[in-house]
């Protein structure tokens, strides 16, 4: 199908209230768009129906999923053309949205400081008015850049609208054959100087790498942790480090190795059940799907895809709320941690830009 029929099926679905969801895998030129023929909310516990996950942040709650059985799969390889924006576009932020956050950042580093966790990630988020939302003009936007993220567009009426451009894989089931990935660290990509990471980062991201891996132990027969290299993720850069391995025989493997996995320690912190009281007491909002996780699940064939919802937007009316969030240890700096959430909303704010 081309591109412009393809949106044209989401613009009488989305007039229609009825959910849909398009994708498209990192460094792959195709988007694929799934059309639930209904407007049923269907949630659950468990990943076992085979279609698109999309889940909370909050491990707790239900898992929204757009059922195959019940929906129209289309796949398109026309990729829409690259908008013309401004490259020097950065969204405006107030000193009070700079004063909030570094004292969160300082609330939580005296918390680690006490004893009480290793590391927390902390996040914010910022609402920005749209003066001409065009749902078309957005999925143009989001599927002609960051083609080496995960990219997806999510609606259904009881969510709102969501999309993002994620660079982390939560997990990639062949068979019994899994990989993921520890994600830690952040850097501004500016062209003239050398990537250096400090020990604040590297410490980070070991944790991050000790934590996914204690977890996997009892659900895997066997574990191969790469070396931590740099990822680059539009204009920025993180620590990363490959961790493949075998899952153990099982008819509920994935969604054994999946709650291992959520929320990463990327996302939540160290240890995850402390830094996850700290977060839902002291963030001061509620992060719905933004660090869920969401993607692909075929338990016929054991291939699935699932990735974390990070550099996302939620659109509901003319408000679309940017998210952004940074791993807080006994070394963090307050006004560092400030630029870095900064540097993140500006890869969804590129997206927006043409709707502004």
């Amino acid at each position: 199908m081309l591109y412009s029929q393809l949106v044209e099926k989401v613009l009488g679905h989305f007039e229609q209230n009825l959910p849909f969801v398009l994708y498209s895998l990192p460094d792959v030129a195709e988007i694929v768009g799934i059309f639930q023929n209904n407007d049923d909310y269907n949630t659950s516990q468990v990943l076992h129906e085979n279609g698109f996950a999309f889940a909370p942040f909050h491990s707790h709650n239900e898992t929204v999923q757009i059922s195959l059985k019940s929906s129209e799969m289309i796949l398109c390889n026309d990729l829409p053309e690259i908008l013309k924006t401004d490259p020097e576009f950065i969204i405006k932020e107030s000193p009070d949205d700079k004063k909030g956050h570094i004292a969160l950042v300082s609330k939580t580093k005296a918390h680690i400081k006490a004893g009480k966790a290793q590391k927390i990630v902390v996040s914010r988020k910022k609402e920005v008015v749209l003066q001409k939302f065009n749902l078309k003009t957005l999925c143009d936007s989001l599927f002609s850049q960051n083609p080496s993220a995960f990219r997806y567009t999510w609606y259904h009426p009881r969510t709102a609208l969501w999309c993002g451009a994620t660079p982390e894989v939560l997990i990639k089931t062949n068979g019994s054959a899994f990989s993921t990935m520890a994600l830690a660290g952040t850097q501004k990509i500016d062209g003239k100087s050398m990537l250096f990471w400090a020990p604040k980062e590297k410490n980070e991201q070991k944790w991050v790498v000790d934590a996914i891996v204690e977890n996997l132990l009892d659900k895997t027969t066997a574990l191969n942790i790469s070396k931590t290299k740099t990822h680059i993720a539009g204009n920025l850069a993180h620590l990363c480090t490959d961790i493949k391995g075998v899952l153990t025989s099982s008819k509920y493997a994935l969604q054994k190795v999946v709650e291992a996995l959520h929320p990463t320690p990327a996302v939540c912190g160290t240890p995850r059940k402390a830094a996850q009281n700290f977060i839902i007491e002291n963030e001061g909002y509620t992060r719905e799907f933004y660090t869920g996780f969401l993607g692909i699940v075929n338990n016929n064939k054991h291939e699935s895809e699932l990735f974390v919802n990070l550099r996302c937007i939620k659109i509901e009316g003319s408000t679309a709320t940017l998210y952004a969030g940074g791993g807080i240890t006994e070394d963090s700096i307050p006004e560092d941690e400030w630029e870095e959430t900064h540097n993140k909303l500006q890869t969804m704010a590129k997206v927006i830009q043409p709707l502004l």
